[in-house]
């Protein structure tokens, strides 16, 4: 029986997620900062694709934003 090759999650999407959800919120990066408890270089990272952000990270931000985290990963499985 041959098993099917798990596909590799595109990260650099994360990137594309965390701009369109924080443009959609109207948040600059310092608002974003105030209502996660991030920080702002952290955010900036992600926001440039220096840094993908940890599960922690994106815990913060589904709930600052009231999104899922089915919602905010999805697209890295497109």
């Amino acid at each position: 029986m041959k098993i099917d090759a798990v596909p590799e999650p595109n990260l650099a999407t994360l990137r594309e997620v965390f701009n369109r959800l924080r443009h959609q919120s109207g948040q600059s990066y310092d608002d974003l900062a105030e209502a996660s408890g991030l920080s702002r270089r952290t955010l900036i990272n992600i926001g440039t694709g220096t840094t993908h952000g940890d599960l922690r990270t994106w815990l913060i931000l589904a709930r600052t934003w009231s999104k899922s985290m089915d919602e905010l990963l999805a697209p890295v499985w497109e």
